[in-house]
Order: structure tokens, then C-alpha cells, then sequence
């Protein structure tokens, strides 16, 4: 019983009183009382939950995960060809300088089923420029069923980006982004272009690769046509300024260039990363096959007649100096792949391939021993490692070349044709053949291991 209804019980009983007792009044008095008493009794058990809660948490530890950041390091723009480098995003991912690096102990890529809350949002349509049509507002998600990469590109040791075909989205080119090795992907907006596989399928309205900068935001997608994004691929624009089919595009040190062949007419193009504007480069080409960019160069290699040569320009593109390759002019210029200190060419020789180095820009160059049995010709990609290695896929393999000595061999089980080989730092690589297959390294090539896009 309440105290106050105690003392009005005892008054109301008192003699002297001689007065009836008022039941309206006891009766409002006990509802006061029990509303008095579920008051007290909320107040302690929310008492008792912050003391449990509070006590939980000095007990328990938590980790909040989100969408990874990026931080572009100095050594970030340093190299480019199938890859676009970065010196690491918010993991802070490890280097080892060292060559002959152990084998990883990464245990083999997991199966998950992709949260449908991890970097999944809407598009926010974006101001269409003139002359360029927008991406329709479609929403990001999971990656789409029997997706198959197409093109690769890297922004860090954690973050790259995979185009790809899907029989679920006839016509439409997709995008997968990971920010955790490959792990996990996500989908994102559809690019309003049909993506091929095949070189020679590649027209006017096409992709067949794709380039993201460092920065993780500015990103390019070719192979005929060109689009490009500036937020990260939530938003596609169509670059029409650029007159020809995009044959090659890369990007470093806040500029990107691209190849373009308009008929039997080659020009070189560039524009400032983070925005559209595209202007021809002042350079003539006669039959170019390769483009490398770096911090310090940007590299075409070309040839005309019986002579084989790369032109090379280390002012952004004002000026190209030309040196000759020892390459066979009758059959290719050769493909390049470069580092800061270093350029390295793979020239056919009709049922194999050679590889060079040259670490003056061009000027020069040192064959490098591919071992036995010789790299075949048609069925090789070259990824620059560091100013001291490179890596040689083949079939089956892959090889780490370094100067004339002996090559390293490691097994890549599974590994048909290669189409790209790049490294992001001189531990995490990536090797993507012609038919999807993705492998990936986190020990300087020691080791590979097949990344699943799902």
C-alpha cells in the first residue's frame, strides 16, 4: 500500500473525523498510487539495462565494417599498363621489395553470397554534358548470374573492377567492383554498350576494357566506344569528342591518353583525369601497338617499313623522342608494360616471343631470358613487377623474368590464353585469360590463385 493512502485510510478512520468517508477520492488516490509504482518499477529495470549494456560492451569487443577507402600513396601513379597502380587503400596492404619473396599462405578465395547491403545503392542520375548521353538511374546490387570477366583493372592491392558479359543483361556491358582482394563483389550501374571479347568484334558502339585511376572515382570504359565516370562508376557518360574507335587507353600522374584508330589513321589523345576534355596529341603515328604510361613517360611502340620503334615523351606529351626496339618490323611493333625505372617488351618472332627491358626510357634495350620452353607468341601477357622483375603468362604458368638470368616458374592451375598480366605493388598481381579465367597473387607470382566473381 502507497504511504499517502495509508495516512488517508488512518485519518479517514479517525473519530474525531465523525465525517463518511469520500470513496471517489480513495478511488482516485489508489489509481495515482499504482501509476506512482509502474513509474518506480520502469525507472529501475531501465537502471538494470544500462548497467548490463554498459557492462556487455567493456566485455565484448566490436567491428564496424564499411566500404573500403582508398589512399593514393606517391608510388600510386608510378606504373601502368593492364593495371592501374596504387600504393595501397585503408588496409594498408603489404610490400616486400625483396625479389624471391615466400610463397603466401592466403587460404583459397571463399564462397559468399554477397550481402545485399554492402555498397548496394542507387545511382543518382548525374548532369548529362552536351553531347553525351547518360547511363539510365539503375540501382547497384549483386553480380549478375554466369558473369564473365572480360577486362581487369586495379586501383590498390584491395580495389579492382571487373567488366564482364552476362547472359542475364543482353547488351548492356556490367561492372563488379571488390574492395577486399575479391572476396566479395558488388554490381554496379549498367553501361549502356554491348561488351565483346573478341578484338575483332570491337565497332563504333562497343567496350572490350576497362582503366580506373588511383583515385578509385575516375574510370574508363573501351574498345570502340569510350565512356568514362567521375564518381566512382555509379554514373556512365558516352565521350563522343574523340573521333575513331578507342583502340587502348591508360592513365597516370593526373592525365589519361588513348590510342585511336580512325580507319588507317592513328592519333594519340589525352585529357585531364577527373574531367572530359579530350585534345589530339601532336605525334605522328604510322601502325602503333602499344601504349605504356608512367609518372615520368608516356610509350608508343610503332613501326614504319623495315624499322621497329618506341616513341617515347617525358613532358606530358609536348615533345617524342623515337628509338628503334629490336623488334621484326614485319610483324609487330611489340607490347609494352611499364614501371618507374623500367619498360618491358615482348617482340613475336613468328612462333614465339622475346623479352626486353630498357631502364633508360627506350634508349636502349636488354634481352631477357624466358627459359625453356619459349614463350609462344600468340599466347603470352607480360606485366611489369618492379624496375627489376616482370611476369610472362603463359598458358598453364607463369613466369618471373628478371635481367638474363634464369626465369622462376609457378604453376597457374587452370590458366588458358592469357589476355592481361599486371601487378598493383611487387606482391599482388593479377592474371585474367581470354575466356574469364582470373588468378591472383599476394607473393610476387610465387603463388596464384583463381578468384571467383560472385
Amino acid at each position: 500500500m502507497d504511504p499517502l493512502e495509508g495516512r488517508l485510510r488512518e485519518a479517514l478512520r479517525d473519530d474525531a473525523w465523525r465525517l463518511p468517508a469520500d470513496t471517489a477520492l480513495l478511488d482516485r488516490v489508489r489509481v495515482n498510487a499504482a501509476a506512482r509504482r509502474r513509474r518506480h518499477r520502469t525507472a529501475a529495470m531501465t537502471a538494470v539495462a544500462v548497467f548490463l549494456l554498459v557492462a556487455g560492451i567493456g566485455g565484448v569487443g566490436y567491428i564496424l565494417r564499411g566500404p573500403g577507402q582508398t589512399t593514393v600513396a606517391g608510388k600510386s601513379e608510378s606504373t601502368t599498363t593492364t593495371l592501374e597502380r596504387s600504393g595501397g587503400d585503408a588496409r594498408k596492404p603489404t610490400e616486400d621489395h625483396a625479389a624471391g619473396a615466400p610463397a603466401s599462405t592466403r587460404r583459397p578465395t571463399p564462397t559468399r553470397t554477397p550481402s545485399p547491403t554492402t555498397d548496394a545503392r542507387t545511382a543518382s542520375p548525374s548532369p548529362t554534358p552536351p553531347g553525351k548521353s547518360a547511363t539510365p538511374d539503375v540501382a547497384a546490387g549483386g553480380v549478375p548470374a554466369k558473369f564473365s570477366p572480360v577486362s581487369l583493372t586495379a586501383s590498390s592491392d584491395q580495389n579492382f573492377w571487373v567488366l564482364g558479359e552476362s547472359p542475364t543483361g543482353p547488351g548492356r556491358a556490367t561492372v563488379v567492383v571488390t574492395r577486399d582482394g575479391g572476396d566479395r563483389f558488388t554490381a554496379l550501374p549498367a553501361i549502356a554498350a554491348p561488351v565483346v571479347r573478341a578484338a575483332n568484334k570491337v565497332t563504333a558502339d562497343t567496350v572490350h576494357d576497362l582503366r580506373f585511376a588511383a583515385d578509385a572515382k575516375d574510370g574508363w570504359a573501351y574498345g570502340g566506344a569510350l565512356w568514362s565516370t567521375h564518381d566512382g562508376g555509379r554514373g556512365w557518360h558516352q565521350v563522343r569528342a574523340v573521333t575513331g574507335l578507342v583502340e587502348q587507353l591508360e592513365t597516370a600522374n593526373g592525365t589519361t591518353y588513348a590510342l585511336v584508330r580512325d580507319g588507317s589513321t592513328w592519333t594519340l589523345w589525352r585529357s585531364p583525369r577527373n574531367e572530359d576534355a579530350w585534345s589530339r596529341v601532336g605525334v605522328d603515328l604510322k601502325t602503333p601497338a602499344s601504349l605504356a604510361v608512367t609518372s615520368k613517360v608516356v610509350a608508343v611502340t610503332d613501326r614504319s617499313g623495315t624499322d621497329a620503334f618506341v616513341l617515347t615523351s617525358a613532358d606530358g606529351g609536348r615533345t617524342f623522342d623515337q628509338h628503334p626496339t629490336p623488334c621484326n618490323a614485319d610483324l609487330s611493333a611489340g607490347r609494352l608494360s611499364a614501371t618507374t625505372g623500367s619498360m618491358w617488351l615482348t617482340c613475336p618472332t613468328g612462333t614465339a616471343a622475346e623479352v626486353h627491358v630498357s631502364r633508360d626510357n627506350g634508349a636502349s634495350w636488354s634481352a631477357v631470358s624466358s627459359g625453356t620452353p619459349a614463350i609462344s607468341g600468340t599466347a603470352a601477357a607480360l606485366g611489369a613487377r618492379s624496375a627489376r622483375q616482370a611476369v610472362v603468362a603463359v598458358p598453364g604458368k607463369a613466369l618471373l623474368v628478371s635481367g638474363s638470368d634464369q626465369p622462376a616458374q609457378a604453376k597457374v592451375e587452370g590458366l588458358g590464353t592469357p589476355r592481361y598480366a599486371g601487378f598493383t605493388s611487387d606482391r599482388v598481381g593479377y592474371i585474367l585469360d581470354v575466356n574469364g579465367g582470373l588468378f591472383r597473387t599476394d607473393d610476387g607470382g610465387g603463388t596464384w590463385q583463381p578468384v571467383t566473381v560472385r
